[in-house]
């Protein structure tokens, strides 16, 4: 099915989603770098630096739900460029904020603004691409967020020492209203088509969704999964500080390595998946979480910084098993005009595990006087779940169609 896109267009359009996931992304990781010296500046201790990094997932998850309906039920363009002029505002105001209560609540609106993004993004991949093009575009998108965490790490490294934490969140919300504007007029050509698509589309059985258990395993996998991988991205920049002394600049340096690895690696696993992935679904899931689990132990019982590099950077590629495994199921087992409503479900799951991991590993850090081991545990924990989890998950009926990975959340 064509859908009113020239190829130019596409290109244009991918271009875009690729830049505004690698501008989100990079948000983020540049929190969890600067929230070293802003714990500084507002005299914060660890639980209340871990409630600054979960109040961002808090929002980010309530808003999965609505961004997927409201794509699927009105098409994604408008969704996705408010998404990124909303969040774009919001960093742009973290820059400004005069207390711990400030930072608090503009990262909760940041949360806000940002959360319809995923599920919006995945429906217009289903907008502007035929089903024969779908799965390569998705699997391209997949890996901005190793590029965007590695950017995040870079910029801020390279900006705190000039500008300071303020000066490189003004730089990032800069790079996000660029996008919008950008993905705005190269969204604008297929606009007519889009507006057909989302007319032909069947009601969403919002209620049968619910009921499906394959949804809710999913749901579950991606849930711990998220609680370990969003562990391990908002602390491990303090854990570097911490245990190998290592400076700021340094610290960028380091955070940068394992993500450019794991954005290369991504290709990889795409291929993997493309060649294996369909009678094989469960493994890569299975394999992806228990590995996962095995890189982090060896990680935390390290304290050499060149081991530490690379189990961070084999930990990434185990995770990139269960990512896209996870969001490719949607595109193979579940009718087309439910991707953004299930997509969004899963996220929310996801965030909810995300909001949970910065909050809790601060806790834990502060009640053990320090130590990370506790914290680090409670990542182990969920990743051994979502193995477990992901061990009796079965896909009920036919696949929809046949797809190469895919997965931007």
């Amino acid at each position: 099915m064509e859908t009113g896109f020239s190829r130019l267009q596409k290109i244009a359009c991918l271009s875009g989603l690729f830049s505004a996931w690698a501008v989100g992304y990079a948000d983020r990781i540049l929190m969890s770098i600067a929230v070293i010296p802003i714990a500084r500046e507002f005299s914060l201790d660890a639980g209340q630096a871990g409630m600054l990094l979960s109040a961002f997932y808090v929002s980010y998850a309530v808003m999965q739900l609505a961004g997927g309906w409201l794509s699927d039920r009105y098409g994604s363009r408008v969704v996705v460029v408010s998404c990124i002029v909303a969040w774009s505002v919001f960093t742009s105001a973290t820059s400004f904020a005069w207390s711990f209560a400030s930072l608090l609540a503009i990262r909760f609106m940041f949360g806000l603004g940002e959360g319809s993004f995923p599920p919006a993004s995945s429906v217009t991949v289903a907008e502007v691409f035929p089903k024969p093009e779908r799965a390569r575009a998705k699997s391209f998108l997949i890996s901005t967020v190793f590029l965007g965490n590695a950017a995040g790490a870079g910029l801020i490294g390279a900006t705190v020492a000039y500008l300071g934490w303020r000066g490189s969140f003004h730089i990032l919300s800069a790079a996000g209203f660029a996008v919008a504007l950008f993905l705005w007029f190269a969204l604008r050509g297929g606009i007519a088509a889009q507006r057909v698509h989302v007319a032909s589309r069947a009601p969403q059985p919002w209620g049968s969704l619910f009921r499906n258990p394959m949804a809710w395993k999913l749901t579950a996998i991606w849930s711990f999964t998220s609680l370990l991988y969003i562990g391990v991205q908002s602390w491990m920049p303090t854990y570097l500080t911490k245990t190998c002394g290592i400076d700021l600049k340094q610290v960028g340096l380091a955070t940068m390595i394992p993500n450019l690895i794991a954005f290369a690696g991504t290709n990889v696993v795409g291929l993997l998946l493309d060649k294996h992935g369909k009678d094989h679904e469960r493994m890569f899931m299975v394999l992806g979480a228990f590995f996962s689990a095995v890189f982090l132990a060896l990680l935390i019982t390290t304290a050499s910084l060149s081991l530490v590099l690379v189990y961070w950077t084999l930990l990434l590629l185990a995770f990139n098993f269960v990512y896209a495994t996870v969001f490719a199921a949607p595109l193979r087992h579940f009718p087309e005009h439910l991707i953004g409503s299930t997509t969004g479900l899963m996220n929310f799951g996801g965030q909810i595990g995300g909001s949970v991991a910065p909050a809790a590993m601060g806790a834990l850090i502060a009640a053990s006087g320090g130590s990370y081991i506790a914290a680090f545990c409670l990542l182990l924990a969920s990743a051994v779940t979502s193995a477990a989890v992901g061990m009796i998950w079965r896909p009920t009926g036919a696949p929809v169609y046949a797809v190469q990975p895919a997965g931007t959340p």
